[in-house]
């Protein structure tokens, strides 16, 4: 019967264990393809945060383990930037936050053109 309290116990125990948060992290790399290395955050670490900066079609990405995050996106003149904010594990897999912001303006300019070259085409 003791070693059943004993098991009880180990397994009581075990379930208490705080895991880390698993994030993918890297530093100014061109390409998401190379941005998958996995790291396990320290336990103040609870977000996994990515960056992606981008200016005349070059991107650069860089992916932490962050305390404190706040998503937000700028931009400016072709350049822009964007941080991105998850708490999952391995949450942060994809770097191309910046470009889910740009296929609507994408979209629109195309609109755009389409509606200028049939009006002059009558």
């Amino acid at each position: 019967m003791a070693e059943l309290y004993i098991s009880l116990l180990v397994a009581a125990l075990c379930i208490g264990t705080a895991v880390s948060l698993q994030c993918y992290t890297c530093a100014s790399v061109t390409s998401n393809a190379n941005c998958m290395t996995t790291t396990n955050c320290s336990s103040n670490n609870t977000y996994c945060q990515t960056s992606v900066a981008s200016a005349l079609g070059l991107s650069v990405i860089n992916k932490t383990c962050s305390s404190s995050c706040t998503s937000a996106s700028a931009s400016f003149a072709g350049f822009s930037s964007s941080v991105s904010c998850c708490s999952s594990d391995l949450c942060n897999v994809s770097g191309s936050s910046a470009v889910k912001y740009s296929f609507p303006a994408l979209g629109l300019s195309l609109g755009f053109l389409l509606v200028l070259l049939r009006s002059s085409a009558l």
